[in-house]
């Protein structure tokens, strides 16, 4: 198909050199796939940690997450069990920082929220991820969202949901591990991350059941 005819050719002129913001290093490589051990660690320094082991007493050790309830994972690298789609919306390849090949390689999506105009970024606060896996049967579940936030020393803020339903706002610093708990109909649900303010990596999801 040609191109359409209202659009007009031109010489432009740029005789200046722009001024561009410094790119930054790329960040360190980290492990996206936690063991159980670590997960449970991160559980237990949460606030509402024994309110939750008092409705699902199996929580409260390694044996009662690691029973064959592993159902899914995901990250960019890779996804098992019954995780199906793992869908990225407004991530950020920055060459050398989070491109293509480093986000693949690392097994991590970077979304950006300000800075860097002169480079060409919209500054947007649009980052969106959907995790949708198939739970084989109703029940308690655990979805384990790994995030680092950029840098490591800023907060960072995000909003995670099971389909329609929010957890709330999360703010964090530096790479989390957080449990999101839900009850669940046997049947394809999403876990979504909403970015809410600053800038984070997206590093895994790991699904459990109890």
């Amino acid at each position: 198909m040609p191109v359409d005819k209202r659009f007009r050719m031109k010489i432009v002129r740029s005789t200046k050199t722009p001024r561009t913001e410094r790119r930054p290093s790329a960040v360190a490589r980290v492990n996206v796939k936690p063991t159980t051990a670590e997960i449970l660690r991160a559980f237990k320094r949460s606030r509402d940690y024994r309110e939750i082991i008092a409705r699902i007493p199996k929580a409260a050790t390694v044996e009662g997450w690691e029973k064959g309830t592993q159902v899914a994972y995901f990250s960019v690298g890779s996804k098992t069990g019954s995780a199906q789609f793992l869908d990225l919306w407004d991530c950020d390849h920055f060459d050398f920082v989070s491109d293509m090949r480093l986000s693949v390689s690392n097994s991590r999506a970077w979304f950006s929220h300000g800075g860097f105009s002169t480079w060409g970024s919209g500054q947007t606060k649009t980052g969106r991820i959907n995790c949708f896996f198939n739970a084989s049967t109703a029940g308690a579940y655990s979805c384990v969202a790994q995030l680092r936030s950029d840098p490591a020393s800023a907060t960072s803020r995000v909003e995670c949901l099971i389909d329609n339903s929010s957890f709330g706002v999360l703010p964090f610093t530096g790479t989390i591990l957080q449990p999101h708990f839900s009850v669940l109909s046997a049947g394809g649900h999403h876990f979504r991350i909403r970015q809410v303010d600053g800038a984070f990596y997206f590093l895994s999801l790991t699904v459990y059941r109890f």
